[in-house]
């Protein structure tokens, strides 16, 4: 399903949605060649990819479908719920699309760490930007955005990439994948910070809009014999993906056009006679 991001349609599953007229953060270019972004950090006022200014007046909510996530292992088990948005800010001519998880406590009984369940989340990697030039990424605080959020954790070294845990900088190109967005986080159960922030990703709206599909966005797990033995785990999650808009045929093309059908028409009077 294609949605043009000139429409205001709104999933189901509808978040409740907030602004702030003050708007100080900027964007962060994230870098084509594979290797991780810098400029975050742990504190907001430094953070080069935190909105400080929180969502500004001029989005203009698109569409928000809230998912629920079940288990790798178990997929009776619900360990967390998926917020999926798509803004638009007409003033800068572009389209953002936000990424917001939260952790509940649901793993199975003993295997927080042995394999049961999900209770870290160590990279959000989004799907679809094989076309896009440039995306920008930034980050705000999930709190006062969506109902029941915590303030959540930062985004982390985007890249054009997939997630990769045992990262090398001198070998950066070798990570290259111009289809996806690899965000780090640390989103953690057993270190007292169960939601992410809202991590957002910008394109230019005049040359791009968005669909829903499946297989869209892929959480990751890392292992860590550090963390009490926690094993890689991953899912795959519904959500949306960016596609370049249809162009539009110049008049000189519509000319070409008419003339051609008028053609065709001629062609088929003479066969008649």
């Amino acid at each position: 399903m294609q949605v043009s991001f000139k429409q205001a349609i709104v999933g189901a599953a509808l978040a409740v949605v907030s602004v702030s007229s003050a708007y100080a953060g900027s964007f962060v270019d994230v870098l084509n060649t594979g290797a991780r972004t810098p400029g975050s950090t742990n504190i907001a006022s430094s953070d080069k990819f935190f909105l400080t200014g929180g969502i500004p007046s001029t989005w203009v909510q698109q569409a928000s479908v809230t998912t629920s996530v079940y288990s790798p292992i178990n997929n009776t088990i619900k360990v967390g719920t998926f917020i999926d948005t798509v803004w638009l800010d007409a003033t800068t001519d572009q389209l953002i699309i936000g990424s917001y998880f939260q952790l509940l406590p649901n793993y199975p009984t003993g295997n927080i760490h042995g394999g049961g369940g999900i209770s870290e989340i160590n990279s959000i990697v989004r799907t679809g930007f094989a076309n896009v030039d440039t995306v920008s990424a930034a980050w705000y605080y999930a709190s006062g955005t969506y109902n029941g959020a915590e303030d959540g954790y930062r985004l982390r070294d985007p890249s054009r990439s997939n997630y990769v845990a045992s990262y090398n900088a001198n070998n950066a190109a070798s990570y290259l994948d111009l289809d996806k967005v690899a965000i780090r986080t640390d989103v953690s159960l057993g270190e007292d910070n169960p939601n992410s922030g809202i991590y957002f990703l910008s394109v230019d709206a005049d040359q791009y809009t968005y669909e829903f599909g499946s297989n869209a966005i892929r959480i990751v797990q890392g292992a860590s014999s550090s963390e009490g033995g926690r094993k890689a785990a991953e899912m795959w999650l519904s959500g949306f993906r960016v596609v370049a808009v249809a162009a539009v045929p110049e008049p000189s093309e519509y000319a070409l056009m008419l003339v051609g059908l008028g053609l065709l028409g001629f062609a088929a009077r003479r066969r008649q006679a």
